[in-house]
C-alpha cells in the first residue's frame, strides 16, 4: 500500500464515525521558503485525496505563521533590517517595496507555485487570525493555567525550574505598542489575570494590555500550536523530524493540549528533511542557502516534481537532483507515466501526482539538453532533429519541458550546453597517437560517404575503435577514449552528447569537416594501421 493510503486508513480507523478529517500544515515566512518545506504541504494534499477516494471530506489548510518574531536578518536582506527584530513578519517592510509585507513576499511566491503544482488548499494568516480576537479565549484559558504550563515546560528541561520563576510566569508575548518589538515584560496582573501592565526594554514604554480586547498578544509557539489543534479541529498533520523527538515540541504541545485545551493532539507524521543533490549545504531560509519551489519548477515540470515526492514516504530522506541526475529522475517518470513500472506504489504515485487537466509528453529530457545549443532555441530546428533520428515530435509535445532544459543547462550545467566549433581543432589533433588518427579518419570516410541511420551510427561509432582480440574491458576503454576524442573535436570539451544519436540528428554536412584531417593524417595512418592492436593501445597515455 502507498504510504498516502497507509496514513489515509489509519486517520479512519481512529477515526471510524468521522465524515470530515481537518489536515493542517504550517510554515513561518522568515524568509524565502525552501523546497524542502513543500513536503508539508504535499503530506496532507496526499492523504487528503486518498481521504476522498475513500468518501470522507479533507478539509486541507496551510498556516502562515506570520504573527512570529523576526529573529535575525537573513542572508541577502540589507543589514539595516536589524531594527525591526522583534516585530511580528508582516510589521516589517517587503525589502522590493512591491508586497504588503516582508512576510507577503514569501507568501505569495510560496503559493504562487502550490497552483501550479495543482494544489489548492485554504490559507490562514495568524496575523489575522490574532488580531481579529478568534484566539481569546484560548490565550485566557492559557494564562489563567500559567502555573501548570510552567510545569509541564519545567519537566522537559534538564534544569528544570524555580518557584519564583513559575510565580512570574505568564505564557504570553507582548507585542509594544510603542515600538511593535516583544521585548516587553509584565509587571503586574490584577486578580483575574486579563488586565496587565507591562514595561518595554526597547523603547521604555509602559502599557497596559486587556486579554479580553488586546490584538496585540501571542502565544508562544508550543502552547499556540495546542491552542490551534483545538481551535481548528486538526485530525492530522505533519511536520519535520526535529518536532518529533523525545521531549520535541510535539510531545509538549500534547501534553499542553490534553491538560489545558483537553483536546487530543492530532496524529502527527514526522517526514525526514530533503537535500538538493548539486547544490552544497543545508538548506535555511536564513542563510540564504536554498531554492524556492519556485526555483525549483523552473526545471521541473509539476507532475515530475509532485511524483519524486510521492515516491518517498515521509520517514526517508532524499536528495532532489539540481545536477546530472535530473535526467534520471525525469527517465524514472516517462517509465512510470508509459506503464513501464511493475511497482504497484509506482502507480500509485503517479495517480496522485496526476493534476487534472494536463497531460504530459515524456519527451526526453536527456535529448532536449543535448540538442538544445544545437537548435539554439529554434523550435523548428528542434523538430527536425528529431525527425532525424526517428522519434518525430512537434512543438506543442516538447515546448514546456524544453524551457526548462535551456533553464537548467543555463544556471545549473553551463558547462553540458553542446555547440559545434567554429573550425577545426587542428592543435588538438596534433596530439593524438596515430591509431587514434586513423580511428578519425575512418569516421570521417564513413560519414562522407553514407546516409545512414541512428542504429547504423551508433554501431559504427562503437565498432571503430574495437578489434578482434580485444578483453571487454580493452574494448570498453578505446571506445570511451574514441568518444573523448570526438567531442573535442566537434564542441572543444571532453564530454557531449551520446555519439550515434548526435551524428544522426544533424545533417553530415554541418560537422563533418571538423573532423577533416585528411591533409595532416596520412603518413600516421598508414603506419598505424599496420600495428596490431596491443601496440596501438600501448601509445594511450
Amino acid at each position: 500500500m502507498h504510504w498516502a493510503d497507509e496514513i489515509a486508513e489509519n486517520l479512519i480507523r481512529r477515526h471510524p464515525d468521522r465524515e470530515i478529517f481537518n489536515c493542517a500544515s504550517g510554515i513561518s515566512p522568515s524568509g524565502p521558503v525552501h523546497v524542502g518545506n513543500l513536503r508539508d504541504i504535499v503530506t496532507i494534499w496526499f492523504v487528503g485525496k486518498c481521504l476522498r477516494e475513500r468518501g470522507k471530506q479533507a478539509h486541507l489548510f496551510h498556516s502562515w505563521d506570520e504573527y512570529d518574531r523576526f529573529r535575525k536578518v537573513p542572508k541577502g536582506i540589507p543589514e539595516s533590517y536589524g531594527e525591526y527584530i522583534g516585530r511580528p513578519l508582516t510589521e516589517i517592510p517587503d525589502p522590493l517595496g512591491d508586497s504588503s509585507s516582508y512576510a507577503a513576499r514569501y507568501e505569495h511566491q510560496f503559493e504562487e507555485s502550490l497552483r501550479e503544482l495543482g494544489i489548492h488548499i485554504e490559507f490562514r494568516y495568524q496575523t489575522k487570525m490574532y488580531r481579529s480576537g478568534l484566539y481569546r479565549q484560548g490565550i485566557i484559558e492559557a494564562v489563567r493555567a500559567r502555573k501548570t504550563i510552567y510545569d509541564i515546560l519545567a519537566s522537559y528541561r534538564t534544569q528544570g525550574g524555580s518557584e519564583p520563576e513559575r510565580e512570574n510566569y505568564f505564557p504570553i508575548t507582548i507585542y509594544c505598542e510603542g515600538c511593535g518589538k516583544d521585548t516587553t515584560q509584565i509587571l503586574f496582573a490584577d486578580d483575574s489575570e486579563t488586565v496587565m501592565r507591562y514595561s518595554c526594554s526597547s523603547c521604555g514604554q509602559q502599557g497596559t494590555v486587556d486579554l479580553n480586547v488586546a490584538s496585540n498578544v501571542k502565544l508562544p509557539w508550543k502552547i499556540d500550536w495546542a491552542m490551534r489543534w483545538r481551535h481548528e479541529g486538526v485530525i492530522f498533520e505533519p511536520g519535520g523530524k526535529d518536532h518529533a523527538t523525545a521531549g520535541g515540541s510535539f510531545e509538549v504541545a500534547s501534553e499542553i493540549s490534553k491538560r489545558i485545551y483537553h483536546f487530543e493532539p492530532p496524529f502527527f507524521q514526522p517526514y525526514e528533511f530533503i537535500g538538493l543533490k548539486g547544490l552544497t549545504g543545508k538548506m535555511s531560509s536564513s542563510t540564504g542557502q536554498l531554492l524556492t519551489p519556485r526555483d525549483v519548477l523552473q526545471i521541473y515540470q509539476p507532475e515530475v516534481l509532485l511524483l519524486v515526492f510521492a515516491r518517498v514516504p515521509p520517514t526517508r530522506a532524499f536528495d532532489l537532483a539540481v545536477d546530472d541526475q535530473i535526467h534520471r529522475i525525469y527517465e524514472e517518470f516517462d517509465k512510470i507515466y508509459l506503464g513501464g513500472s511493475k511497482l504497484p506504489t509506482d502507480k500509485r504515485a503517479l495517480e496522485l501526482a496526476r493534476i487534472p487537466g494536463r497531460e504530459v509528453h515524456p519527451v526526453s529530457f536527456r535529448q532536449l539538453t543535448s540538442f538544445s545549443g544545437l537548435a539554439q532555441g529554434n523550435h523548428q530546428a528542434l523538430e527536425l532533429i528529431f525527425a532525424r533520428i526517428g522519434t518525430p515530435c512537434q512543438k506543442e509535445l516538447f515546448a514546456e519541458r524544453f524551457q526548462k532544459a535551456q533553464h537548467w543547462l543555463e544556471y545549473y550545467a553551463p558547462d553540458q550546453r553542446t555547440a559545434l566549433l567554429s573550425r577545426r581543432n587542428c592543435d588538438y589533433f596534433q596530439t593524438l597517437a596515430p591509431y587514434e588518427r586513423a580511428w578519425i579518419h575512418e569516421l570521417f570516410r564513413w560519414l562522407k560517404a553514407s546516409k545512414f541511420t541512428l542504429e547504423e551510427a551508433t554501431e559504427k561509432v562503437y565498432a571503430i575503435p574495437r578489434q578482434s582480440g580485444m578483453t571487454e574491458k580493452e574494448q570498453a576503454n578505446v571506445q570511451r577514449r574514441f568518444f573523448q576524442i570526438v567531442y573535442n573535436l566537434l564542441f572543444g570539451k571532453d564530454k557531449g552528447p551520446r555519439l550515434g544519436t548526435f551524428l544522426a540528428a544533424l545533417p553530415s554536412e554541418q560537422y563533418v569537416d571538423l573532423l577533416n584531417f585528411t591533409d595532416l593524417a596520412e603518413e600516421s595512418i598508414d603506419s598505424a594501421e599496420k600495428l596490431p592492436i596491443h601496440e596501438n593501445l600501448g601509445h594511450q597515455k
